[in-house]
């Protein structure tokens, strides 16, 4: 009893550090607006979320490695794809209008398109999702070095490097664990 108790503390409390890391990204993108610096404070929170969620899931039964990874992977993906979309609301509400017929114009909405790609791909094609994660963040990389527009938006390329090691991750799980018994 005392172990299915605390096995439900891990997820709650888990559960609930998620749920604050995005209270901290709506708190730095709508209402203490700081172009969401504050969000690098979050990243703790994220991790230690997800990690009490697969401390939760590994004492539900007896899981594979291979298993275990894919819920990681899809923790985390489900609360970037949370986080993206506050980002992009923000981003929409706050931000002066962008052409979309211009080349930096171009690149959110194709920025978008990779991610949700990756997104998709990533329940059944994990290398073909890690590769659209890596192109996701190569490309806001150039976008936010190489134009104004997009690196007077926010932090892409802070934001970024989460999307970049999951990309690396999917990889990871598809070439070396997947298959693992």
């Amino acid at each position: 009893m005392k172990v299915r108790v605390f096995n439900n503390i891990k997820f709650f409390s888990g559960i609930f550090l998620l749920i604050l890391n995005a209270g901290i990204w709506i708190n730095g993108l709508f209402i203490n607006r700081e172009r969401g610096m504050d969000i690098i404070i979050a990243i703790p929170l994220l991790v230690t979320g997800a990690f009490l969620l697969l401390k939760w899931f590994r004492n539900t039964g007896t899981h594979l490695k291979s298993q275990r990874w894919k819920f990681i992977l899809n923790v985390y993906l489900i609360n970037y794809a949370v986080l993206y979309f506050i980002y992009m609301l923000a981003d929409i509400i706050f931000s002066d209008a962008i052409d979309f017929l211009t080349m930096p114009g171009i690149m959110l909405p194709l920025l978008l398109g990779l991610f949700v790609m990756g997104f998709i791909l990533s329940w059944k094609n994990e290398h073909y999702a890690g590769i659209f994660f890596l192109l996701w963040y190569f490309l806001a990389l150039f976008s936010q070095i190489e134009y104004g527009e997009i690196r007077d938006r926010g932090p892409y390329i802070l934001i970024g490097i989460t999307i970049f090691i999951h990309g690396i991750l999917y990889l990871v799980y598809y070439y070396r664990i997947k298959e693992e018994k």
